[in-house]
Order: structure tokens, then C-alpha cells, then sequence
């Protein structure tokens, strides 16, 4: 697993990508090292700690040393990936006798005013 990859990931989900289908994610990782280490595993552990580097590297670590948990952990980054470029995608589809007169925004995630005028 890149750990380049693995960060951002994570950082991603921790900062609240993907709204809810992003908990789902994180949900998701950490039953995915609860099964594989246990509840008091030092792995699962690092999860509270909400550290995307302090995790990347916990968990990269037991995946160099641990194929069939790289294997798992490749396929979570893989599914993570996919929901949160489809959380993302925005599109405007202006059609038929539509009549515009103004400007037409396309825009994400927003978290404050558009002012055109200002």
C-alpha cells in the first residue's frame, strides 16, 4: 500500500469527505483492523488518535509485514477512492428551451456566499 496514497485517504475521510458515505469508510477501516488485530490491538488503537500520518504509518508498517492485510487495505483505499470521486462529481445540465439570462455557477461542496455583484 503507498502510504502517499494511504494519507491523503485518510485525511480525506477524517476532514469529512464524502459526507456520510465517508463515515461509512472510516467505519469500514477500522472493522477492517478490529478483525484482523483484535479490539486492543495497537492498530486499532491509533485510529482514536484522528492522525492521518500517525495512521498511515501504523498501518503501512503491518502491511509491509503482512501481505494478506496489504491486500485488505489496498482494496479498502481502492473502494474509499470510488465513493469519494463520486461524492464529488458536480454537472449542470442546461437543456431544452431553457433561456439563460445570468451566470450559471458549477460548483462542489460550498461553505459560504457566491457573491457576482461585489
Amino acid at each position: 500500500m503507498d502510504p502517499t496514497v494511504l494519507v491523503a485517504l485518510i485525511s480525506a475521510v477524517l476532514g469529512g469527505a464524502a459526507g456520510e458515505a465517508g463515515k461509512g469508510a472510516w467505519t469500514s477501516l477500522t472493522s477492517l483492523v478490529r478483525q484482523r488485530f483484535g479490539k486492543d490491538s495497537a492498530e486499532l488503537a491509533v485510529l482514536d488518535s484522528e492522525s492521518a500520518p500517525e495512521i498511515t504509518a501504523v498501518l503501512t508498517e503491518r502491511a509491509q509485514s503482512d501481505a494478506g492485510f496489504d491486500e485488505e487495505l489496498t482494496s479498502w483505499a481502492a473502494t474509499t477512492t470510488r465513493v469519494i470521486q463520486q461524492s464529488h462529481n458536480v454537472s449542470n445540465t442546461i437543456s431544452g428551451n431553457a433561456r439563460i439570462q445570468g451566470t450559471v455557477i458549477q460548483a462542489g461542496d460550498l461553505f459560504g456566499p457566491i457573491n457576482l455583484n461585489g
